[in-house]
């Protein structure tokens, strides 16, 4: 795209120095050149074609669109590379199981009222009128409503057995309690997320949300229709008034299994190491925004590139990667099947709706940073040439300026495949380009009207030079990137000196400052360059990081600046070391991608019902766990460590108090890391939300894993901590119940606090070891030899 190649070209690369030490591709000052409107209708009019298919995972949609993207590929000259993992309801990646296959050749629903009869719902002309994968289906069935048919009280006094209920909850709660529990036929939907305030209960009534059932294994297996919130409104108000209505329905879909596409395109470089950019192709026709967009973007940075290497324009150090895959489930079978790409993958971007009209959906462009303890120099990177790439207009009398484009860094939120990249157990740089909220976010309003030129060529262009730009890194390059990410370090230390909770906010800011340098070695930079920055930016922190009174008196003490360095520097080898403990190579559990399963945050954290591209029953949830505590093993203001709980020390070790949001699991492993603890008792009690628990089959050594969600009381909560290949390892167990006084009790594998969680743990001055038993499905204690220190 010639915005993509412009902006490349007004930099002529990172090389080039303005002579004040910066480089051209990163003045601050708007680039002089403008987007090609070429390049522009060319993204767009990808956009329109993918968004032509039905994209769901695992289905005959999602293979016709990858085969459009890679003839898209190979005329443009990238050399295709096209993959395909099992999508079987059974094969396990990363713990992540696979979706089986799915698809749909007719579904139909005629609303009967006496004589008439209208259609209601048409799967083909209106996918999003149908529940995904909804199991077959014929017949003629009364309509009842039950509000939102998740409680048990919500069916009292309706007789629902032989019906299809009218319900606006999720759907498979309301498919357990209304079908498998009191005989109901099937569903009729009209569930969706509020996204305020763009979208409002107000707003958008006329829209078809898009959801979709997730079954786990062998699970009974329904079918539903989805109607409009205006629609259902009035068939309550019939129903209400005493009309008869009926649903006669007819779904003639299959449930297959098959094998799904990890579409890849590649430009080689002098070094096999490769920088990849990543977008997820899935979800259901149009799902233009989401994410078409991201993979149009992403295409057209491809083309771009590949131009300029044929033209000799790019002499390429390191490979480049475009990787287009299912959502979440592609990138982790991506990285089980070849685990080695964890090694040879850089960095990487994530591209996932980028091509919003920020005026008609409401959006803002978002860069998304990782977790404090995945950040690495590709944040300030992207911050830099989104900076630069955006397009700029001068203010009234000319001498300032600034951009129409609304703009945002965020704190992590998961959710997509970055969430994969940055766990540590694959340590892979990868910030998220995004524009959220979405007013027409996972609707059949999401089409490509509602797209951007504009918005398109702005993450083209940030993706291609982004890419080009580590593609092509030398040693002096790699010395003003060194710079850059020093300089982005210090100002969000500044800003969080600003903040109420300066101390901690301040020791986090360290903590993402030292993690981000050291990930420079990653591209070659020189352990005494990085250490030198470090030094740096500890005696940055210890200076403007001190109370006011503190900062006006005498010059920071060296015992002071020694403390910070030594932390930062612990950081650096905590990097590497995470660096080093793939799945395959023996990482710890929970520390892997088998450990983050947490629900999703900000950007998407869904009502009720509302679809998931990946499975919402024995599934890998979206993070949302609380970071930002874990750097006060800095020894800047709070002891302890953890993540954000408050610690006490006790006669016999420590008592913990986790704060709502925060995940157990981690939150104890991050404490037990930040202390130096590798062996204890732990008990607790408390309550939580969503909490996957896990029973093991020693039989085949694997897990079977279930997820409850609500709220939920903890009977009992015990357990030990030890140590796995030289990192904390706690092993828990739980018992919990909820409003029904029914107890469930089994392994613990994540559980996020709802009110609090209070852990007693009994610490030994020794190390209990674990040892690593593939072979076995767990890690069993290695005792018999003395663990005293």
């Amino acid at each position: 795209m010639e915005c993509s190649l412009r902006l490349w070209r007004a930099g002529d690369s990172i090389s080039r120095s303005d002579g004040a030490g910066s480089s051209t591709a990163f003045r601050r000052r708007p680039p002089r050149s403008r987007p090609g409107r070429g390049g522009r209708a060319r993204a767009l009019e990808d956009v329109r074609a993918i968004a032509r298919f039905h994209r769901v995972q695992a289905s005959p949609g999602l293979d016709e669109a990858a085969e459009w993207v890679a003839g898209a590929l190979a005329q443009a000259g990238l050399a295709v590379e096209h993959e395909r993992a099992p999508a079987d309801g059974r094969t396990r990646f990363l713990g992540q199981v696979m979706p089986q296959g799915w698809a749909c050749d007719r579904a139909w629903a005629d609303l009967v009222d006496g004589s008439r009869r209208e259609r209601l719902c048409d799967g083909i002309a209106e996918p999003l009128s149908l529940v995904l994968r909804s199991a077959p289906a014929r017949g003629r069935f009364p309509l009842v409503a039950v509000g939102e048919g998740t409680e048990a009280a919500h069916y009292e006094g309706a007789r629902v057995h032989g019906a299809v209920v009218l319900a606006s909850g999720d759907v498979h709660r309301v498919h357990e309690l209304a079908v498998l529990q009191r005989g109901a036929a099937g569903l009729l939907t009209d569930t969706r997320r509020l996204v305020p305030p763009v979208r409002g209960a107000d707003d958008e009534t006329s829209a078809l949300n898009y959801t979709s059932f997730w079954w786990a294994g062998d699970e009974p297996r329904g079918w539903g229709f989805v109607v409009a919130p205006r629609i259902a409104a009035g068939l309550r108000e019939r129903l209400a008034a005493g009309a008869a209505l009926e649903l006669e329905v007819e779904i003639d879909s299959r449930a297959y299994d098959t094998m799904v596409p990890l579409l890849a395109g590649r430009i080689p470089g002098a070094s096999p190491s490769e920088i990849l950019i990543v977008s997820h192709l899935c979800h259901p026709r149009p799902s233009a925004n989401d994410n078409a967009s991201g993979a149009a973007a992403n295409l057209e940075a491809a083309r771009v590139l590949a131009t300029l290497a044929r033209r000799g324009d790019l002499r390429l150090r390191r490979s480049l990667r475009f990787l287009w895959v299912p959502e979440l489930t592609g990138t982790y079978a991506f990285f089980a099947r070849d685990p080695a790409r964890a090694e040879t993958i850089l960095a990487a971007l994530n591209l996932d709706m980028v091509g919003e009209s920020q005026e008609r959906c409401g959006s803002t462009f978002l860069l998304e940073h990782p977790p404090a303890w995945s950040a690495s120099f590709a944040e300030a990177l992207v911050a830099e040439i989104r900076r630069a790439a955006v397009d700029w207009v001068t203010s009234y009398s000319g001498p300032g300026h600034y951009s129409m484009t609304r703009m945002a860094e965020v704190p992590y939120s998961g959710g997509s495949d970055h969430a994969v990249f940055v766990d540590p157990a694959i340590g892979v740089p990868c910030p998220m380009l995004i524009q959220w909220p979405d007013r027409f976010y996972h609707s059949n309003h999401d089409t490509p009207e509602q797209c951007d030129p504009q918005s398109l060529a702005l993450a083209a262009r940030c993706a291609a030079t982004y890419a080009g730009v580590l593609a092509t890194l030398d040693e002096a390059e790699l010395a003003r990137l060194t710079g850059i990410v020093g300089h982005h370090a210090r100002r969000r230390v500044l800003e969080a000196v600003d903040r109420s909770e300066r101390e901690r906010l301040t020791a986090l800011e360290a903590l993402r400052g030292g993690r981000a340098l050291a990930s420079l070695q990653r591209l070659g930079a020189a352990s005494m360059r990085v250490a030198a920055a470090q030094a740096e930016l500890a005696a940055f922190v210890a200076r403007e990081g001190a109370t006011p009174r503190a900062r006006s008196a005498a010059p920071v003490s060296a015992p002071i600046v020694a403390g910070l360095r030594r932390a930062l520097l612990l950081g650096a080898r905590g990097m590497a070391g995470t660096r080093a403990r793939h799945p395959r190579r023996g990482a710890p559990r929970r520390s892997g991608v088998d450990g983050m399963r947490r629900p999703a945050l900000a950007r998407r954290h869904r009502a009720p019902g509302v679809a998931r591209d990946r499975p919402t029953r024995g599934r890998v949830r979206r993070s949302a766990l609380r970071i930002h505590g874990a750097a006060r093993h800095l020894g800047v203001g709070h002891q302890g460590g953890g993540c954000g709980m408050q610690s006490q020390r006790t006669r016999y070790g420590w008592a913990l108090k986790i704060e709502p949001g925060e995940e157990i699991v981690a939150t104890i492993q991050s404490f037990a890391a930040a202390n130096g603890i590798r062996a204890g008792a732990l008990s607790g009690i408390g309550a939580v939300g969503e909490t996957e628990l896990g029973f093991f089959v020693p039989a085949t050594g694997t897990y079977v894993r279930r997820t409850f969600e609500g709220d939920h009381e903890i009977g009992a909560l015990t357990g030990n901590l030890s140590e796995l290949e030289g990192q904390p390892f706690p092993h828990c167990h739980l018992v919990l119940a909820g409003d029904d006084f029914v107890a469930h009790a089994g392994h613990l594998f994540r559980g996020v606090v709802t009110v609090t969680c209070e852990i007693q743990l009994v610490t030994d001055p020794g190390t209990l070891r674990r040892i690593k038993r593939s072979d076995l499905g767990f890690h069993p204690l290695q005792l018999g030899e003395s663990s005293e220190p």
